[in-house]
This record gives structure tokens, sequence and C-alpha cells, in this order.
């Protein structure tokens, strides 16, 4: 039960942008850590395709922080429609003991 583990994947327009959510985050113990990388989007908008640069957080967070982490994401993402993706896993111990005196 204890090495659960849950991650968000959330594309930002900016590395700006995603550090400014990833530092709210971090400092308010909601996440353990959070890697960014930068990508090149292809997507549908105003019936368009449309070709963009984006930056990719990979938030990682434990049970008791979901739902709050959640709700600062969805309420301070910078996009008009953000695409919040969860996922709950299991992580080896270790990692799970060290996530979780961070964050709990």
């Amino acid at each position: 039960m204890k090495n659960k583990i849950v991650l968000f994947y959330v594309p930002f327009p900016s590395e700006k942008s995603a550090s400014k959510i990833s530092n709210y985050l971090l400092i308010n113990e909601l996440a353990v850590c959070i890697q960014a990388f930068k990508v090149i989007s292809n997507y549908i908008w105003n019936e368009k395709i449309t070709k963009g640069n984006e930056c990719i957080a990979i938030i990682k967070t434990n049970k008791q922080n979901e739902k709050s982490a959640f709700q600062y994401i969805a309420s301070n993402h910078p996009y008009e429609v953000p695409c919040i993706i969860k996922l709950k896993g299991r992580v080896n111990k270790k990692y799970a003991s060290w996530m979780n005196e961070l964050i709990t």
C-alpha cells in the first residue's frame, strides 16, 4: 500500500509556465519530483492542424497529495483547455519511502 505513486502528465506552453506550477507544488510539498522536457506537439485547434512547441511536465506525488496537486494544476494552468493525465502505479519501496518522508 505504501509504495503507490501518482504521476501527472501535463503539457505546458513554455518552460516558464511549467516551472511556475512546478515550483509551487515542490515548495508546498505537493510533489516530490518534477521532470520537464521540450516537445513538438501536433494537434487540432479551431478546426486547423496546429504544430507548436510545448513543455511536458511529469509530476510525481503520493496518494495523500493527489487531489490538492490536481486542483492546483487545473486552477492555475495557462491553457484554456489543459490536458492533465493522472496515472497511478507502484514504485520501488526505497523511492516510496523517500517520497513519503518528504511530502507526507
